[in-house]
């Protein structure tokens, strides 16, 4: 009898889709996705408010993000521990952000308690209380939070690509959370005058998602239709990407033994016929651990631990983006390496490299949004950005059809062509005195900033 030992057979992939919602439209403007997950007895409930931070008032940037942090506080009817009791109570877990283009609070609890999370739900973003020793707590900790950044490397570097990514005076420009400058200004009476403006029914979505209990989706339908409409919607408008050839910046961190890297380019968004091939671009570039950027700069010269690329939609716009920490004595001959990679005009991208990346992205997908939260977040953000709720398996599908040629031609319109003009933003955050001659000894053209925070 031979001992050798057989390979079991692997099935073929079975075909996955993102599950559609039910959808159900508000008289007040309020609309309802609900995803009904058999299995998933964990429920998700997040609804999403139509309000970008470019709604915050000029000064008072911050106040949307306060609004979310503090709102879960204490309640007009449960203030203070009395609401966390009432949370506990039904084992709920209640979240809250805001981001560029939307204000999101959610919450997470077992089927048997989700009517009482509905009710919850309501009761915790429809009147909170805003305290005004909760709103100071909660400045306080964002002031710390700034002190922090400024003493990371990465968090600084991060901060330093949006700044020079976008035209003076931008939101964009500013952290979401606010600057040391415009958060002491804010009072608690300006968070409850935020909120009672900019939550409301208008143009929210409240996602389900989970294996909903009979009567959760109408009862949901009965507690939020009740919202009075009010008419307001947001006054976003896409932002303005900084235009022109740019240096390279440096942010001055003395005696620093490491510098961390930020790259970025403002491309077009997902109405981009060629936002799939982009995507596979991105992936083989410097979005596996095979990518080519990986390969190079960790692998072979040993150079960072590791280098990764990504391509994010926004509402208007894409971006796309490499991040990475080289050792100081390497770091601009790293950051040359770098943009030697990004010129596929030198070698274009192999049928190999491209079949992996769509192998990896359209694979991964079934492990992505495997839970209920998963989901829910996933089309949190489509009904931020205005997205049609197929829009995930139209993706997969030209993902799927995209070839390297495609994803070459992708990359070389955009990231390649602001790499031969100088149009690429970048950000070292490190030692100057080093940094800068050696930068400037591979051609790089370079400036010292100090960005706002």
């Amino acid at each position: 009898m031979s001992s050798e030992i057989l390979r079991p057979p692997v099935d073929p992939t079975s075909t996955w889709r993102f599950p559609l919602p039910r959808v159900i439209d508000l008289d007040n403007g309020m609309c309802i996705w609900a995803y009904d997950l058999p299995g998933q007895y964990v429920i998700t409930a997040e609804i999403v408010f139509d309000v970008a931070l470019t709604d915050e008032p000029a000064g008072k940037e911050g106040v949307a993000h306060l609004a979310a942090r503090c709102c879960d506080e204490g309640s007009v009817d449960h203030p203070g521990e009395a609401l966390a009791r009432r949370i506990e109570d039904i084992g709920a877990v209640f979240d809250s952000s805001a981001g560029s283009w939307d204000t999101r609070c959610g919450i997470d609890v077992a089927a048997p308690y989700a009517l009482a999370g509905i009710d919850l739900l309501d009761e915790i973003v429809r009147t909170p209380a805003y305290a005004d020793s909760d709103v100071a707590r909660h400045k306080a900790l964002r002031l710390t939070e700034i002190e922090q950044q400024r003493a990371n490397s990465a968090a600084m570097a991060t901060i330093g690509l949006a700044q020079k990514s976008w035209v003076t005076g931008s939101r964009q420009q500013l952290p979401a959370a606010g600057t040391s400058t415009t958060v002491p200004t804010i009072t608690a009476e300006d968070v409850r005058a935020f909120h009672d403006r900019w939550w409301r029914a208008d143009g929210a979505t409240l996602i389900l998602a989970g294996a909903l209990p009979d009567g959760l989706v109408e009862h949901a339908a009965e507690i939020f239709g009740a919202w009075p409409a009010t008419g307001v919607r947001s006054g976003a408008q896409p932002p303005i990407p900084a235009e022109g050839p740019c240096p390279t910046y440096v942010i001055d961190r003395p005696e620093a033994v490491a510098a961390d890297m930020r790259v970025g380019l403002i491309v077009p968004g997902r109405e981009w016929e060629n936002w799939a091939p982009m995507q596979v671009a991105t992936s083989a570039v410097g979005g596996l651990f095979g990518s080519r950027l990986n390969m190079e700069l960790r692998e072979k010269h040993g150079f960072t631990y590791g280098v990764q690329a990504g391509l994010a939609a926004s509402r208007f716009n894409g971006s796309f983006s490499i991040q990475a920490s080289f050792r100081t004595e390497v770091a601009a001959r790293a950051f040359r390496g770098v943009f030697e990679l990004l010129d596929l005009s030198r070698r274009p991208l192999e049928k190999s490299e491209a079949d992996d990346a769509v192998r990896f992205m359209v694979g991964i997908a079934p492990l992505r949004y495997d839970t209920a939260d998963a989901i829910a977040a996933q089309a949190s953000v489509l009904a931020s950005h205005r997205v049609d709720v197929n829009w995930v398996n139209e993706l997969n599908e030209r993902l799927a059809a995209t070839n390297a040629n495609q994803a070459t031609a992708a990359f070389e319109a955009t990231v390649g062509k602001a790499t031969q003009e100088g149009m690429m933003r970048a950000v070292l955050c490190g030692d100057a005195s080093r940094l800068v001659p050696d930068l400037r000894s591979y051609g790089f053209q370079v400036e010292v900033i100090d960005p706002v925070l």
